[in-house]
């Protein structure tokens, strides 16, 4: 098996990719929006033109090219891979408007307790629709009882498959309820989305700083994970903020990253209460102890009643608007 270098026109990005996986499933695993509808050689979405370089099939496709696309070197990404260094032309996502809203209907592929107080779920799609999202957005669950709630999508944007969530027990919370009590594997859920526009700036190469509250932990891994696959080498803050009556679900998972990058950090700050004043009077602490945050692009998830506070605070302390972002996401 050879690995070669994969140039794509006109964003100049380059990820390497192997004799044996597609072009497109290594795009994406280096953290690259490019455009694809179903990633089984059906839709024709994941068209590219070769510029220069040799490529070979790997996978059956049915999608059928016309003799032009053929004879202007057109291959589905999703069913071909390089055998020399090549360049491409190729349609890659640039913002959250260029991605469709999407319907489909999933089935529970995992159900896992990380801790008393959060249930993992990782949801199956078919095969021929993967979820398509950038880093950091959410979706709408609809439980096939009807009851729905905006969730957070906790994995990277690679594998749209398999993509991930993180519910929090709730007293009197229908939908939380349902998935601790009664969900199970293969039950239905519809899933809409994706919504929302707390991305991250791939071309950015300031220094990035993640700010979670509990279980808004979910949007902040996806966008590490981005991060990760992006390769990118600026340092990486975390700072996960817990209030008493709940644990780092995934602080092994934290520790882990700290330890096999050399740019990663993690600190878990445990709050007294629950209180818009405890939680505004930390995030002032974190903002005032951190010099370099002007210099930063900062990423919060925090309650919604917490969050013009948090605006606030960031204004004031003379952070450009385009490099922080909080967000926005609401249960409904």
């Amino acid at each position: 098996m050879s690995t070669f270098k994969v140039t794509l026109l006109p964003s100049q990005h380059q990820f390497l990719c192997s004799s044996r996986q597609s072009l497109l499933r290594s795009g994406l695993e280096s953290g690259l929006n490019l455009k694809y509808g179903c990633d089984g050689g059906n839709c024709g979405e994941c068209l590219v033109k070769l510029v220069s370089g040799s490529l070979q099939k790997i996978k059956h496709s049915d999608f059928n090219l016309t003799e032009t696309q053929k004879n202007n070197q057109h291959y589905l990404s999703c069913c071909f891979a390089p055998i020399s260094d090549v360049h491409l032309e190729a349609v890659e996502i640039g913002s959250v408007t260029e991605i469709a809203e999407q319907n489909i209907q999933t089935k529970v592929f995992k159900l896992e307790q990380l801790s008393d107080s959060v249930m993992f779920l990782s949801l199956k799609t078919p095969r021929a629709q993967p979820l398509h999202f950038i880093a950091g957005q959410h979706v709408t669950l609809t439980l096939e009882e009807g009851i729905s709630r905006n969730k957070s999508i906790a994995s990277c944007p690679c594998d749209g498959s398999k993509p991930e969530f993180h519910i929090k027990k709730r007293e009197n919370d229908a939908f939380s309820e349902y998935v601790f009590q009664q969900l199970k594997k293969n039950d239905h859920i519809t899933l809409n989305g994706p919504w929302g526009d707390f991305v991250m700036d791939d071309s950015s190469l300031r220094p990035l700083i993640l700010i979670a509250f509990d279980t808004g932990f979910a949007s902040i891994k996806s966008l590490i994970e981005h991060a990760i696959a992006l390769e990118k080498e600026q340092p990486i803050l975390f700072y996960w903020l817990m209030t008493p009556e709940n644990k780092p679900y995934m602080e092994n998972y934290c520790k882990s990253l700290q330890h096999a990058l050399d740019n990663f950090e993690y600190k878990l700050v445990y709050i007294d209460e629950c209180s818009k004043v405890v939680i505004a009077e930390v995030l002032s602490q974190l903002i005032s102890r951190e010099k370099a945050i002007k210099h930063s692009d900062v990423y919060v998830t925090l309650p919604v009643e917490c969050r013009s506070a948090a605006e606030k605070m960031f204004i004031e302390a003379g952070i450009d608007d385009r490099h922080w972002r909080i967000d926005s996401i609401n249960r409904i």
